[in-house]
């Protein structure tokens, strides 16, 4: 009887255990989407919402806090629009993230569209997102504009486009 009630116990903390990290994961998925929603519409308090106090926000020449991040979702929307964000793969393993997707928006100015394939590793800590590294290469949307690459846009992203 002893053996069968600590045979009963254990299962439940096995479950239990395995239904808290399905509620972790969908939180990082939705902490996913959310972020690119609000790159996509600009929408600055939905991205304030999701982004930790402590947070870092890195890219290829910029290392930011969060009042920087939102300054910059600003500023990008300034000079941006008709952005889409393509996500190809989210992979999630306890608190870290990995994202693939691809990133496309017309400059407001020249009428330029490019579209930009971008690796992410992440992490989620209290329900939001304390660590973004985005991993992409600066040259292709300045090739795109140049018409030496494709644009691919919506495709599966690669680090570089097939050029023309």
């Amino acid at each position: 009887m002893k053996r069968l009630m600590l045979i009963s116990f254990l299962l439940m903390l096995i479950f239990a255990g395995c239904a808290i990290q399905t509620q972790k994961k969908k939180l990082a998925e939705t902490l996913v989407y959310q972020h690119a929603k609000a790159w996509k519409t600009g929408d600055a308090n939905l991205l304030n919402s999701i982004l930790h106090e402590d947070l870092i926000f890195a890219y290829p020449g910029r290392r930011l806090n969060k009042t920087e991040t939102l300054k910059d979702l600003i500023e990008y929307n300034a000079t941006f629009k008709d952005t889409k964000i393509y996500i190809n793969k989210i992979i999630i393993d306890g608190n870290d993230v990995a994202v693939e997707w691809q990133f496309a928006s017309t400059n407001k100015k020249t009428g330029n569209r490019t579209a930009v394939s971008d690796a992410i590793i992440g992490k989620v800590k209290d329900g939001k997102i304390i660590v973004w590294k985005e991993y992409l290469d600066g040259r292709v949307s300045r090739m795109q504009i140049a018409g030496n690459l494709t644009l691919e846009e919506g495709e599966e992203p690669f680090p570089w486009p097939r050029r023309k």
